[in-house]
């Protein structure tokens, strides 16, 4: 009975063994195969690719997949393929055909391929891949437009589309993303999306409120533009980090973005946004980082901002905004750096601002009650004056304090060196006066020193030479006297000595070898004398010296050595005696000046001197060389000016030279017995005159011979030339000679070429002496530029490219590139749309009123940008031309100093001790040039061109031209007014502007202070007229109110 049911029992149990088991066998089979899997699609990956890239992924079998370099698994026992990062492995290739097999992963969640090389459109499957959520592809070559189906997707939640390194010689940073952004769908699940650095165009989609996750957008760097609509953010209460900076955006910010609570950083820098900032600005309580620079920004800084207590950077810089700064903002206790400059801003400030109006006193609390965490201050450039508050540094966290270019008067603030914190200190420029004390605190942080161009007097501490740290100090342009500490050489981190022009005395002390950093060492246009130290002028790392217009006597050692690094050496204008050391010719890097002018060096110029041939200025004027010029020198082919005027030399002058000396008249004379062939000079011998006769004669024959040649030549040429489609003209003419240029990234020459119709008179904006100048346009960002073309031939285009470089100003006109070739050169600037101040003025029918406001901006500009040519460029500059028309004024009616085509550097004043030519425009120029008693005998100045700013003030105020049809014969504007002046006593405003009599009396006040300045300026003596820098003192005190012009008339320095 028993045994059909054991054997019944029996086999059931075999039958369910053999379930299980095959249940097993299909578990084991189906583990075995996921690995096998994820590998194989991993693998067509990796075959997809170029086979020039696929050896950058070192996969293969040998090993799990889960070990592969790049590839990410959820464990080690699970093979799921949880993540891919192959960022920066250099791979390349059109990825669309190399998506799919990404896209079996089934459980890949994070897709990194940032920082290759793909290209094609970005494929739409990413938006299907189950579980994907993190897709970056940034810094690619991707081109198209977003696919909809990314935003569709719930399951992404990150998306990076920014930055690229597109291939090339110059690698670019944008992708090629282009198109206006997609609308986002209500299912939009992003929570973070970033599409910086493309070119997207058209609106900001209504729809981006869709995405109520989203807490990172970064669009910057596109062409996005138009009003955004005010709900645009008001679903985006997650945003805590938006960038919407470098776009096209306008009108007003929207509403709804004052309502974002989780916001922590704004950036809506470099847009067109207008209106004011709203109070609603409160409701940022997160906000750390705010940044609304670069717009139209009008109104004043909302006083709400106060209560940000978490924000530790603050930029409204380039903005419209007028008012004060409001009180409350030392609330913000968090504040790191704020940057107002370029505003109508006024009143006093407690933080960072540079270039503004502002007027008054620094608060002496400042850093005591508020800003405890202040770490910079940059006051620079201003109109503030009184004496600097002693306790900014309470905090004990200042490390930069800059106050230069202001009004400051008062003792030197010593409270200061206390500040143990402090690494840079700034007062250049201002008024302080009396002595720097000689228990001036011990300080080792500092490390930059800059007090130069103050009234300071007395002698220099010794207690300098114990601050450890210091790198840079500059105590030029004071009244110090005295000798140089000997303490100095305790300074191993000094980098830049400079002491020039004080009352200096003495030798230089010997001890400054021991400072073996040091590059830089002027103490020129001092009271120095004894010898030349020759530990420091062969000095291993010495790049530049100098020190012209002392005292010093004896020779100049022969102890340099081919490990030098020197560059500049200027000893001009000293006493120095005997040869030209021949060791001098072994230092390999000497390239820029040499200056040994006006001692009393003799003896022959040394063959070996032509072993300098990087050196590009020479000048040995006015000493006692004599002999014949050696015809070694014509090695020194860097050379682009010699100056050999007044020695005792004799015979020919070589080749090299010739043509040198013949493009800067006056750099030969004074040397009687010197034979100059392209004079009718009698020092030539007759075998000299009649090779030279030969010469010409074969010259003559020559080249009669090649225009007969080049006749012919052009008349076939013209022949196939019209054969030739327009296309491979302008190739030939970009292409046919080598050339040398270095223009902004968004411009090329094909663009001027073709912006310009090829030098279309339609596009000339402007023509001068020193050429003419098109507007032109590029094709990639449509921004409007400037260009100046030049004939080589004709003018030395060198002179003003070199003197732009040096300049960075906002009332100097800047060069953003340049371009030689085909005998021309090609000089790129910032377009100004205002055009130049003679057409503002002198228009028959002005496009403008000029009020006190506008004319008061224009003078104190036009005087700024003078002031930093003659005060704080090294080495200085005179401009030799200013006149209205070489004053450009911006959209802001901000005017920059243009055309520097006959502009000196102080290097190349000293290259001749008198004037030898009159440049600059009749009715500019100051008069000790072009009287007829002196003109030859007077030294060059930077006077000259304060005259030539008050005939432009005169003509700002007076709406006349320097020489007007209506003035007496013999009369210039500044005789002419003066002359009203006199006789005119009751109507003291009969020869103003006829707007001018219609003002204020309070006004009308001012317009009598500017042309006081303006007369001061055009003083007849040169010594007479103020400074640059006075005159700026004397117009910031002018502008202020009536009272406080009264108690500051003592600092104007007129």
């Amino acid at each position: 009975m028993f045994a059909p049911y054991l054997a019944f029992k029996t086999t059931m149990f075999f039958l369910f063994l053999d379930y299980v088991l095959f249940f097993m066998n299909l578990h084991l089979v189906s583990s075995a195969s996921l690995p096998q899997a994820a590998a194989i699609h991993l693998l067509q990956f990796q075959n997809s690719l170029p086979e020039s890239t696929r050896f950058l992924l070192p996969w293969n079998q040998s090993i799990s997949h889960c070990q592969w370099p790049g590839v990410s698994c959820y464990s080690e026992e699970d093979f799921r393929v949880e993540s891919l990062n192959l960022t920066r492995y250099g791979l390349s290739g059109i990825f669309e055909k190399s998506v799919s097999n990404l896209c079996k992963l089934p459980d890949l969640l994070i897709l990194d391929l940032s920082g290759n090389n793909f290209t094609g459109k970005i494929p739409a499957l990413l938006g299907n891949c189950s579980k994907l959520n993190t897709i970056l592809l940034n810094e690619n070559s991707f081109s198209g437009s977003i696919p909809v189906q990314l935003f569709k997707s719930r399951q992404i939640l990150q998306i990076d589309l920014g930055y690229n390194l597109l291939t090339g010689i110059i690698p670019l940073s944008t992708n090629n993303l282009t198109k206006g952004l997609r609308d986002f769908p209500s299912s939009c699940s992003l929570s973070d999306l970033r599409i910086h650095e493309n070119l997207f165009s058209g609106p900001l989609p209504v729809s981006l409120s869709n995405c109520r996750n989203l807490s990172v957008l970064y669009a910057s760097s596109n062409n996005l533009g138009g009003i955004i609509p005010p709900n645009t953010f008001k679903g985006l209460q997650e945003l805590e980090f938006l960038y919407l900076d470098r776009n096209k955006f306008e009108g007003e910010i929207p509403e709804s973005l004052w309502g974002l609570r989780n916001l922590k950083e704004l950036i809506l820098a470099d847009n067109m946004f207008n209106q004011s900032i709203s109070e609603d600005i409160s409701c940022f309580k997160q906000l750390t980082y705010l940044d609304l620079s670069g717009n139209n920004l009008t109104g004043h800084i909302p006083r709400s901002i106060s209560s940000l207590g978490n924000l530790n950077h603050l930029f409204l810089y380039d903005n419209m905004i007028t008012s004060f700064i409001p009180p409350g903002i030392g609330n913000c206790s968090s504040l790191v750096e704020i940057r107002l400059q370029h505003n109508f801003i006024s009143g006093n400030l407690p933080s960072e601002i540079s270039h503004n109006d502002l007027t008054g006193v620094i608060p002496s609390d400042l850093g005591k009650n508020n800003l405890p965490g202040l770490v910079k201050l940059d006051l620079t450039g201003n109109r503030l004056n009184g004496t600097i508050p002693s306790g900014m540094c309470a905090g004990n966290r200042l490390v930069v304090l800059a106050l230069g270019n202001n009004n400051f008067n008062g003792h030197f603030p010593k409270e200061i060196m206390k500040c143990k914190s402090l690494n840079r200190l700034i007062l250049r420029n201002n008024l302080l006066q009396g002595s720097i004390p000689d228990g001036i605190e011990k300080n080792s942080g500092i490390s930059y020193f800059d007090i130069r161009g103050n009234l300071l007097e007395g002698r220099i501490p010794i207690r300098f030479g114990f601050w450890s740290n210091l790198s840079m100090i500059d105590l030029s342009e004071n009244k110090l006297s005295g000798s140089i500490p000997k303490e100095f050489g305790n300074l191993h981190n000094l980098q830049v000595l400079r002491i020039s022009s004080n009352r200096l005395t003495g030798e230089i002390p010997r001890e400054l070898i021991h400072c073996r950093k040091l590059t830089e060492l002027d103490l020129s246009t001092n009271n120095l004398s004894g010898q030349l130290p020759p530990g420091i002028l062969s000095s291993f790392i010495m790049k530049s010296i100098r020190l012209q217009e002392n005292k010093f006597k004896g020779v100049i050692p022969d102890s340099f050595t081919s490990g030098q690094s020197l560059q500049e050496m200027q000893l001009g204008s000293n006493m120095l005696e005997g040869p030209i050391p021949c060791s001098l010719s072994k230092i390999q890097h000497f390239s820029s000046v040499l200056n040994l002018s006006m001692n009393k060096l003799s003896g022959e110029i040394p063959k070996c001197l032509s072993n300098l041939d990087k050196l590009e200025i020479l000048d040995i004027s006015s000493n006692g060389f004599s002999g014949e010029i050696p015809s070694e020198v014509n090695n020194m082919v860097s050379l682009s000016f010699v100056n050999i005027s007044f020695n005792l030399l004799s015979g020919k002058i070589p080749d090299s030279w010739g043509k040198i000396l013949d493009s800067h008249p006056g750099s030969s004379l004074g040397n009687p017995r010197l034979c100059l062939l392209s004079t009718e000079s009698t020092n030539c011998g007759k075998e000299d005159r009649k090779s030279y006769t030969r010469g010409k004669i074969l010259a003559g024959i020559m080249a009669a011979v090649v225009l007969l040649l080049a006749f012919l030549l052009a008349a076939v040429y013209i022949l196939l030339i019209r054969i030739q489609n327009s296309s491979s003209t302008e190739q030939s003419i970009l292409h046919s000679q080598s050339r040398t240029e270095d223009l902004p990234e968004d411009l090329n020459f094909e663009d001027i070429l073709r912006a310009t119709e090829r030098w279309s008179d339609k596009y000339v904006i402007g023509r001068g002496k020193h050429g003419t100048v098109y507007r032109t346009q590029s094709v990639r960002s449509r921004k409007t530029w400037a260009v100046k073309k030049v004939d080589l031939s004709e003018s030395k285009i060198s002179v003003e490219m070199r003197t732009l470089s040096l300049i960075r100003h906002r009332n100097v006109v800047r060069m953003e590139g340049y371009s030689i070739r085909n005998g021309y050169g090609y000089i790129v600037t910032d377009y100004m749309p205002g055009g130049t101040l003679h057409e503002l003025v002198h228009q028959e029918n002005p496009r403008m009123t000029l009020n006190w406001e506008t004319r008061f901006r224009i003078a104190l500009g036009i005087a700024q940008g003078l002031s930093y040519l003659h005060h704080d460029c090294v080495p200085k500059i005179i401009h030799r031309d200013i006149k209205s028309d070489n004053i450009l004024i911006d959209s802001e009616l901000e005017p920059k100093i243009g055309d520097f085509g006959t502009a000196k550097l102080d290097s190349d004043i000293d290259e001749s001790s008198t004037v030898s030519e009159i440049v600059g425009t009749l009715g500019y120029i100051a008069p000790e040039l072009y009287n007829a008693e002196n003109a030859y005998s007077t030294r060059l100045t930077e006077k000259c061109d304060v005259y030539s700013y008050g005939v432009i003030l005169l003509e700002l105020l007076c709406r006349k031209l320097p020489v007007d049809p209506s003035f007496e014969e013999g009369l210039d504007i500044a005789s002419w007014v003066r002359k009203n002046l006199q006789s005119n006593h009751s109507d003291f405003l009969s020869c103003f502007d006829e707007e001018i009599q219609c003002w204020d009396l309070e006004e009308q006040r001012k317009v009598l202070d500017l042309m006081d300045i303006a007369i001061k300026c055009t003083e007849f003596m040169a010594d007479n007229r103020p400074s640059m820098r006075e005159a700026v003192g004397s117009l910031i005190s002018l502008n202020c109110e009536r009272k406080s012009s009264v108690n500051n008339t003592g600092n104007s320095g007129l």
